[in-house]
């Protein structure tokens, strides 16, 4: 049903009243409708406005981003051997070469035992028996008749003899009782145990049963029991300290295992830092020790052995004497064959008075098919031909299995060791890694790290995450030897921006050719064909990238990094050439795009220029707005006139309705005037 219709309309007159106003209100409405056209249309540029606005701020960004110095500022190292070493730098650093020679890393202070058969050996076993009070001189301390056992030796076999009172004897009666006793003796005729009294802290007098021999360990077990006065073994104790810090000590009952020991350091509140644990070496029938290592590396955490259990006998193994590591891996890809053309170390030792004579040890001619096998056979060597020189010192070699580099290393009994690599007779050098074109001297017993760079030596606790070496560079080490760092621009930021500009730019520059002509095939103007902003846009944006910057170099535009504007207004990067530019001459790069205290750059010219266009209030924003205020008349235009139009055919409507009952009534008396003729007629 039309608009403003009445479904009765015309039935009275038989007249198509209802179809004369449709047509009259379609001819109407299509002159109104004009009007959303033009809504269409413009809503369409604006559209289309809208989306070179978003390129355009995208390339607002990119601009920007060059625009920033701090994006010149990022820094990369490169290291060509990262075994050895792995860096990276602060932002701003200067750029550069250095030099680095790692001679020693970063270790850790460390105590070993001596070799056990189990993990329950014990450290602490008792030779000497304290009585657990004290006496007054006069003091009867064993009755008439009482007795006192007391057992000397091993616990399974012990030698055992008795005490027994006569009398009321006092503590000096009993020590001379047990010391002329003819049972304390073995059967050689040595004294077994010694008796005597003390002062403890309380003033009183004390008794003490010790092994006569002075030594340690379970043939020299003493046992007391029997009576009342009640017998036990001293707490021993084990103290060291930790770097500079205070000492720490912790105490050792008699009977204490080896696990039970490190158990007692590890879970002790007060441990200052050091960790204690067994392992098995897997050779031999006394396999376990008990190793005590410093958390830290370096000389700060290093531990001083200052007391110890009797039967622990502590030996410093890492931080004591001398340690040097080979230049070059020694490959175990197949067996390793020593024989009579490289099996010789030629070397020196300083037990005190000097260096001596250079000693040849020689390596048991064979193939050897592991890291150990070699290591054991290469250390045998060492400390037999020490022994004949009358030094009888311990040396240590290990070969690591990730780096396949040897380390030798001596006790820290030496005053000196000086292997001589570079001796035409010590013909083991090369095979063990070692240079042939120079003598080293062995590191010193540092626990630090020893790092020269430069030309200039540092020492640093650790071995990673070093700084105040280079300005601005971290180091971390990882192994000895010479390499080299370079510290460079990092140029990915401003080569990514540059990109993003230049594709965003065509972009742009193509959807604004594309909608600025008239379109033969569809007779129409494109959406922008009537956009000043867009033309003028295209033809700034072509002229900017093209402006030239007075840097005082080689590179004064973008042209001479690669870009070049084609005949269609878009631009082609050689992306090569950008690279190269960037890598070779990053200064120049940054002095046309950041400019100087008296020249601007051209990341700012583009930056604001584009800002003119791109930004609130700029003319993009403006012309948009203006569209915008179009379509909202054009849209109150359009309701309002729709609004009369309604109204119009409203009232038509109701017009011709009343013409339709008038005609109607005119018919119905017509009909009724023609039939009364017809009945006069019939008269």
């Amino acid at each position: 049903m039309a608009t403003g219709s009445i479904t009765s309309l015309g039935i009275g007159s038989s007249i198509d009243l209802q179809g004369m106003l449709d047509v009259q209100r379609e001819a109407d409405e299509a002159i109104l409708g004009l009007k959303k056209d033009k809504v269409e249309a413009q809503t369409a540029v604006k559209t289309q406005l809208n989306s070179v606005l978003n390129q355009l701020l995208s390339m607002k960004t990119n601009s920007l981003s060059l625009s920033l110095s701090s994006n010149y500022l990022y820094r990369s190292v490169t290291v060509p051997d990262t075994d050895l070493v792995t860096a990276t730098a602060l932002d701003g650093t200067d750029t550069g070469s250095h030099r680095i020679e790692t001679s020693r890393l970063a270790s850790s202070s460390t105590y070993m035992s001596g070799k056990t058969s189990s993990e329950t050996a014990c450290v602490y076993v008792p030779t000497v028996q304290e009585s657990t009070r004290g006496f007054e001189d006069t003091e009867v301390v064993l009755a008439e008749g009482e007795t006192l056992d007391i057992q000397y030796g091993p616990e399974d076999d012990p030698e055992v003899f008795t005490i027994t009172g006569t009398g009321d004897m006092t503590a000096a009666d009993l020590v001379s009782a047990v010391n002329s006793d003819a049972a304390n003796q073995d059967s050689d005729g040595n004294v077994l145990v010694t008796a005597s009294t003390y002062t403890d802290e309380d003033g009183k007098t004390a008794i003490r049963i010790e092994a006569a021999s002075g030594e340690t360990g379970e043939a020299n077990r003493v046992s007391v029991s029997g009576s009342d006065l009640g017998f036990a073994p001293p707490v021993s104790e084990l103290s060291f300290s930790t770097g500079d810090g205070e000492v720490y000590t912790i105490s050792v009952p008699a009977e204490t295992t080896l696990e039970g020991l490190a158990e007692r350091i590890n879970e002790d509140e007060d441990n200052p830092g050091v960790t204690a644990k067994i392992i098995n070496t897997g050779t031999g029938d006394t396999p376990y020790q008990l190793v005590l290592e410093a958390d830290d590396s370096g000389e700060d955490a290093r531990i001083t052995l200052i007391g110890e259990p009797p039967d622990l006998i502590l030996t410093e193994k890492n931080g004591s004497g001398y340690a040097m590591t080979g230049d070059q891996a020694i490959s175990f890809d197949s067996s390793v064959t020593i024989d009579g053309t490289n099996n010789t170390i030629v070397f020196q030792e300083d037990a005190g008075e000097g260096y001596g004579q250079s000693l040849t040890a020689q390596i048991d001619p064979g193939d050897y098919e592991t890291p150990e096998a070699l290591a054991r056979a290469i250390e045998s060597a060492l400390e037999n031909e020490s022994s004949l020189n009358g030094n009888e010192k311990d040396y240590q070699v290990e070969i690591d299995t990730d780096t396949g580099k040897m380390t030798l290393a001596e006790a820290g009994t030496l005053e000196g060791l000086n292997i001589q690599w570079g001796d035409s007779d010590s013909t083991a050098s090369a095979l063990l890694g070692f240079s042939e074109t120079r003598e080293i001297t062995p590191a010193s017993s540092s626990l630090n790290a020893e790092v020269t760079v430069d030309g200039i030596s540092y020492q640093r606790q650790d071995n990673q995450s070093l700084t105040g070496i280079i300005d601005g560079v971290t180091l971390s080490l990882y192994a000895t030897g010479v390499t080299t760092i370079s510290v460079n621009a990092s140029t990915g930021t401003v080569e990514d921006a540059i990109t993003s500009l230049v594709e965003t730019y065509n972009t742009l520059i193509t959807e604004i050719d594309e909608n600025d002509d008239y379109d033969e095939d569809t007779d129409t103007w494109g959406t922008l064909s009537q956009s000043s902003t867009a033309r003028s846009l295209e033809q700034d944006l072509k002229s900017l990238f093209s402006t030239p910057i007075n840097t005082g170099g080689n590179i004064t535009s973008l042209m001479d990094l690669g870009i070049e504007i084609n005949q269609d207004g878009t631009i082609t990067l050689d992306e090569a050439i950008l690279s190269q530019q960037l890598s070779e001459n990053f200064d120049q790069v940054q002095a046309l795009l950041l400019g100087s205290d008296s020249v601007t750059g051209l990341a700012d010219i583009l930056n604001e220029e584009i800002g003119e266009y791109a930004l609130s209030n700029g003319y993009l924003d403006s012309e948009i707005d203006m569209i915008d205020e179009q379509i909202t008349r054009l849209n109150k235009d359009y309701d309002q006139q729709m609004e009369r139009l309604d109204k119009k055919y409203e009232a038509m409507a109701a017009e011709y309705a009343a013409l339709d009952a008038y005609l109607s009534e005119l018919s119905t008396t017509q009909s009724y005037l023609e039939q009364m003729m017809s009945t006069l007629e019939d008269d």
